[in-house]
């Protein structure tokens, strides 16, 4: 793997989370794709106030697959430990609702009962309006931080492994298959998956329907699974069977309705995604630490593994 790549999206531009962040990452990206000698097209959503700025790179008129790729990097979680499921967005929903609301109501607790405590001992009008000021400063900065969020440092697997990925895959492809597959790489990759939708809505108005592949934190973990949309079985199962370790099985898993709420998944309707990680009692696929400062690893064996998966099968698609 590129250990220079490595260093820039994880290190340099490994914080994608506000504009300017977003930006300046997707500069180095186009030049990377540009070097590579793929065009880039500029998909814009927009939804009240918010905006997503999705990235194609590729032929649009020719392309048979789409490799999807979400750019940004989450919101940072302060807990202790923090689920994301790949494969599921109702139960990272509810795995993640004490680590994104408790913190910020146990700061609000603590400054107003910081308030409460000190109010007896304060006399001086200029400094009871100085505390007003700071407590709503406070609480609006509170506010923001739980409707927004602030950025998480590092994001090693989510998703600067799937950006690796998505260069080494580009970088193997010959001039005619450059043409039948694209690379899209998503914003907004949260709540309503405002990018998803954007992009699909585009490819639909300009009478496209490909398939998409998915990668979504690859970088680490001990199992790899592929899940699909009830009409791409066979999809997953012809991506799956090229994985170069044939010690491992990857299994293809259906997801069902409920699964594909708050994901990109609801929106790509020919799709499969890809995903590494650890799995629960139940079997479900999770990701540990991902918007926390532990998300500072990756396994470069992983990533070779399933970029060389996703390779193989679009160069047998040729």
């Amino acid at each position: 793997m590129n250990q220079s790549n490595i260093n820039k999206y994880t290190q340099t531009y490994g914080t994608r989370f506000t504009r300017a962040q977003k930006k300046k990452s997707i500069e180095a990206l186009s030049e990377d794709f540009k070097a590579l000698g793929y065009e880039s097209t500029l998909i814009r959503g927009k939804k009240f106030i918010s905006r997503a700025d999705n990235y194609l790179y590729g032929n649009l008129k020719q392309m048979k697959t789409v490799i999807v790729v979400p750019y940004d990097t989450p919101e940072r979680k302060v807990w202790h430990k923090v689920l994301y499921f790949p494969f599921d967005g109702t139960r990272t929903a509810n795995k993640t609702m004490v680590a994104t609301y408790v913190p910020v109501l146990i700061l609000f607790a603590i400054i107003f009962g910081s308030l409460y405590g000190l109010q007896p001992m304060i006399t001086s009008l200029e400094i009871t309006t100085i505390m007003s000021l700071v407590l709503f400063a406070l609480t609006l900065g509170l506010m923001y931080w739980m409707l927004h969020g602030i950025h998480n440092a590092h994001n090693y697997n989510r998703n600067s492994a799937s950006i690796l990925a998505a260069l080494e895959i580009a970088g193997k492809l010959d001039k005619d298959e450059r043409k039948k597959v694209g690379f899209l790489f998503t914003d907004k990759n949260k709540m309503r998956f405002l990018g998803a939708e954007s992009s699909v809505n585009d490819f639909g108005n300009n009478g496209k329907n490909p398939n998409f592949i998915a990668l979504d934190c690859i970088g680490l973990g001990s199992n790899v699974k592929i899940a699909y949309n009830p009409q791409n079985r066979k999809l997953a199962n012809e991506v799956a069977k090229n994985y170069p370790d044939k010690k491992i099985t990857i299994e293809c898993i259906k997801l069902s309705e409920e699964m594909r709420l708050q994901t990109a998944m609801t929106h790509f309707k020919k799709a499969i995604i890809i995903s590494s990680g650890e799995c629960d009692e139940d079997g479900n696929l999770f990701v540990l630490g991902s918007g926390t400062s532990k998300d500072t690893k990756i396994d470069e064996t992983l990533i070779d593994n399933i970029s060389t998966m996703v390779y193989k099968y679009l160069h047998i698609q040729k």
